[in-house]
């Protein structure tokens, strides 16, 4: 541990190792070192990994030579006031510091250990030995303890039944500084948090931990159910099967050197014991091997039935959400089967419509046309023969032909009327 700086000016630790005087004389530098102390604490107890202590543990940490601190026992009183430590026997019953629980402390339990502990010093001398062995409980380090094992501990174990040597190896593996006396308490913490479940027992007359139990989710059961134990014992068994099979392998391997020595020794006898002994080994770890196929297969069963448990409970929450959004927007088969046939005949009159309008427009628009050429030909005082007349019949237009077209064709018709006879006259002769 790193002590500040100041730790080395002698004159400066002096004042900070005696006593307090009194507020009223100097404000600023009563606060100064009432801070100094409450932060130097606070970091001992991070560096530790420990959030429990009392105060002689306190005094024989921060000894600077032959001097001991003798302003701590202020420290820790204004400490209890600003709520930054409590009592051990306190935290115990109540983590989170609830009103139910300041109610029981307030008016039941600091009221009955002040007067039994009034009556007991009237009677014997104070013990100051036994004061100085209380132990506090600093809030901000063990929260910030449980926060650590949340997240670097809880949330790689979910779903998991855990003994509680084995969650302290699981912590130990996962390189977290939480010291084991301190782990109780962080324990304790996260059950209040409602992140674990905790089953206890109780050995001579001694409650512990037995059993820590870390949810899958949020959402997921805190006790500890027969199912919880079952799966339980099966791990447990498979995991005692592995090291018997372990020590089995171990044993056949030793057996087949000593055969082979014998052998070698020309002890046929002894070679023969320990290779009957070798294959009674054999046989017993291929039963081992078929429990242990079996439990592994339980579990694997297990698993599954939870994971197909888990989907079935996802679809019904599901079914049930789309049901809910049908019914409040209203869609159901008769509903959108009316609305879809109500645009079928929307559709229909707007398409009788525009092929309506169509028509009308193309008869208007032949009559104005009509109309139109007819007051053109008034206006201009025009015959209709000067004019190129375009009757139509059968929407054809007749040709209109001229006297001197005309006389050019009836020309034309008697040149080829005299090839017709001069031909003929030809034939006649050749006859």
């Amino acid at each position: 541990f790193e002590f500040p700086p100041v730790w080395d000016e002698n004159n400066k630790m002096k004042e900070l190792l005696a006593t307090f005087h009194s507020r009223d004389l100097s404000p600023g530098s009563y606060d100064a070192k009432m801070l100094f102390w409450a932060d130097l604490i606070k970091k001992h107890c991070r560096h530790l990994g420990k959030a429990n202590f009392c105060l002689r543990e306190l005094q024989l940490q921060f000894m600077r030579g032959e001097q001991i601190p003798a302003c701590l026992d202020t420290v820790l009183a204004d400490m209890e006031q600003q709520k930054q430590i409590r009592l051990r026997t306190e935290y115990e019953y109540d983590p989170l510091n609830s009103w139910s629980g300041w109610l029981v402390n307030s008016f039941v339990k600091r009221p009955i250990s002040k007067s039994w502990l009034k009556l007991k010093h009237s009677i014997i001398a104070e013990d100051v030995v036994a004061q100085a062995l209380i132990e506090w409980v600093h809030v901000d380090v063990v929260q910030h303890l449980c926060n650590e094992i949340d997240r670097n501990v809880l949330h790689k174990n979910r779903g998991k039944l855990l003994h509680f040597e084995g969650f302290k190896s699981i912590c130990k593996n996962s390189k977290l500084n939480v010291h084991e006396n301190c782990l109780h308490l962080c324990l304790i913490t996260l059950q209040a948090r409602k992140l674990i479940a905790i089953e206890y027992k109780i050995e001579r007359q001694t409650k512990t931990i037995h059993l820590i139990k870390i949810p899958v989710n949020e959402h997921d059961s805190l006790i500890i159910s027969e199912t919880d134990h079952a799966k339980h014992n099966l791990e447990m068994t498979r995991v005692g099967l592995l090291k018997q099979l372990e020590e089995l392998e171990d044993e056949i391997k030793v057996n087949d050197s000593k055969v082979r020595q014998y052998v070698k020794e020309n002890k046929r006898q002894l070679a023969k014991t320990y290779l009957r002994k070798r294959r009674l080994l054999e046989k017993n770890h291929e039963r081992r091997s078929i429990a242990l196929h079996n439990i592994e297969t339980l579990l694997s069963n297990v698993d599954e039935a939870q994971n197909t448990g888990v989907v079935l409970d996802a679809y019904k929450m599901g079914s049930k959400m789309l049901q809910n959004v049908l019914n409040e927007s209203g869609l159901k088969y008769d509903d959108v089967d009316e609305v879809l046939a109500d645009v079928r005949d929307t559709l229909d009159q707007h398409r009788e419509v525009q092929d309506v309008m169509s028509n009308s427009n193309v008869d208007v628009t032949c009559v104005d046309e009509d109309e139109l050429e007819k007051e053109l030909k008034d206006l201009l005082g025009e015959k209709e023969a000067v004019l190129p007349n375009k009757s139509y019949n059968n929407n054809k237009p007749e040709i209109v032909i001229d006297d001197a077209q005309l006389i050019a064709m009836l020309d034309d018709l008697e040149v080829a009327d005299e090839t017709i006879s001069q031909t003929s006259q030809r034939t006649q002769e050749s006859a």
